[in-house]
């Protein structure tokens, strides 16, 4: 059975986005028309060869893998297993993110045994949620890319 947060991503065509254990990378993107259409046109114009390698992306340390498990997992209908958490770390997801209190203290969250899963409302700010889930230096390289 497929499972996003152990399994990976490979992201196919214009825009995509794809995830190994240990990397994440993707093609260029964007968010404004203008740029999404001249990023298509160069996609379409861009010679074989060039799908040979990865343009931006960077490499998943230990910290960064949790990160992407956690934001995968909360993302989904299952929501984060804990103890499948402790299983593929070896580590308590509280005692690695102790911020995560601050999820069911705004009702962002709920915990059902082992399971936490985002409430209606916490759906509601996913976006934000994973936002606040980045990493300094995920934030960095956002910031560092150029945004079309």
């Amino acid at each position: 059975v497929y499972c996003c947060q152990a399994d990976g991503m490979i992201g196919l065509g214009c825009g995509a986005r794809s995830y190994t254990n240990t990397l994440h990378y993707s093609n260029e993107y964007a968010v404004g028309a203008k740029g999404i259409s001249e990023i298509l046109q160069a996609y379409i114009q861009t010679a074989d060869e060039s799908f040979d390698y990865a343009h931006y992306g960077f490499q998943l340390n230990t910290e960064e893998q949790r990160r992407r498990y956690i934001l995968l997992s909360l993302l989904s209908n299952e929501g984060l297993n804990c103890a499948s958490y402790r299983q593929q770390f070896g580590s308590e997801v509280y005692a690695d993110f102790p911020e995560f209190s601050e999820l069911l203290a705004l009702s962002l969250a709920i915990k059902d045994e082992d399971i936490l899963q985002l409430t209606e409302f916490g759906i509601e700010r996913s976006d934000t949620i994973g936002a606040w889930l980045f990493s300094e230096k995920v934030q960095e390289l956002m910031q560092d890319y150029e945004l079309k």
